[in-house]
């Protein structure tokens, strides 16, 4: 049985995704799926995708659209951003649709992870909406980046390119600054995608011990456990990286501004549909 949600009929106060799982109980589902790699670790993809176009397209957006910088209730980072490649054209605050999921003015910068509604009286259209992110950003359709997101089989939801500026860290950032949750993954789906970096960065995650991530390589891990990225000296250097989040069981249907279900929804993990090549054909297997 299909299911399918016309955002316009989504009754308020409910996101999307909330109202999804109202109706189809998906969370339930979620759970009862058991995938058959270890999703505790870093996950390097096999894969067959041109990195130096993927490279290319993204230093195109950045030099035209250029950096922003996450936004907290202290204001906007230096050491932190990028560029949102999607956005909500419901969006509750003013900010441009290239920054809409570089944070939010409501929360404190140590109020990221992931469900840290507590200072809104509901989420819909909000930081938080995952699925509101449904539409390709500017930096997006007005790039080659267009062709990079439109050659993957799944659509598309809260994404980004992230930038990290060492220069602008300071101790507090090096030794244990950083750390975040996010959705599980089998709401957002995310793969990471080295564009330009530099020893000195390091990715870490609980219970894994701090490594640098090298350009080539397609990352993914279980995201909705705490885990960070940091430089470890202060100097003038910068980490790009491309993070793309998918929703794994529920497509996007742009024309009718609906979400429907497809056919691995409650019958394959999200990870087994990455390693077999249901997230994108050019992705398949683990390194």
């Amino acid at each position: 049985m299909r299911h399918k949600f016309y955002v316009q009929e989504v009754p308020d106060p409910f996101p999307i995704w909330e109202w999804i799982d109202k109706q189809t109980n998906v969370n339930k589902i979620a759970n009862s799926l058991k995938p058959s790699i270890d999703t505790a670790q870093l996950i390097t993809l096999g894969h067959n995708l041109n990195i130096d176009e993927i490279k290319d397209a993204t230093m195109e957006a950045i030099n035209k659209f250029h950096f922003h910088g996450w936004l907290s209730a202290e204001g906007r980072f230096n050491h932190y951003g990028g560029l949102s490649l999607t956005y909500n054209p419901n969006y509750s605050e003013n900010v441009d649709a290239n920054s809409q999921t570089l944070g939010t003015e409501k929360n404190f910068a140590d109020q990221y992870f992931y469900d840290s509604i507590q200072n809104f009286k509901n989420y819909r259209n909000t930081y938080f909406d995952a699925y509101g992110y449904r539409q390709f950003a500017p930096c997006v359709t007005e790039t080659k980046l267009q062709n990079v997101v439109k050659s993957f089989s799944r659509s598309l939801i809260r994404s980004r390119i992230g930038v990290v500026n060492a220069e602008y860290s300071d101790e507090i950032t090096i030794s244990n600054g950083g750390w975040h949750r996010d959705e599980p993954i089998h709401k957002n789906l995310r793969i990471n995608i080295p564009i330009l970096t530099d020893e000195t960065f390091l990715w870490e995650m609980e219970n894994v011990k701090p490594v640098h991530l090298p350009y080539g390589n397609i990352y993914s891990w279980d995201t909705n456990i705490a885990h960070r990225v940091f430089p470890t000296t202060k100097e003038k250097k910068l980490r790009i990286h491309v993070v793309l989040g998918f929703s794994p069981w529920f497509d996007y249907i742009p024309e009718e501004d609906a979400f429907i279900s497809n056919e691995f929804f409650g019958e394959m993990h999200p990870f087994d549909m990455l390693i077999n090549g249901h997230v994108h054909p050019l992705i398949s297997g683990i390194q």
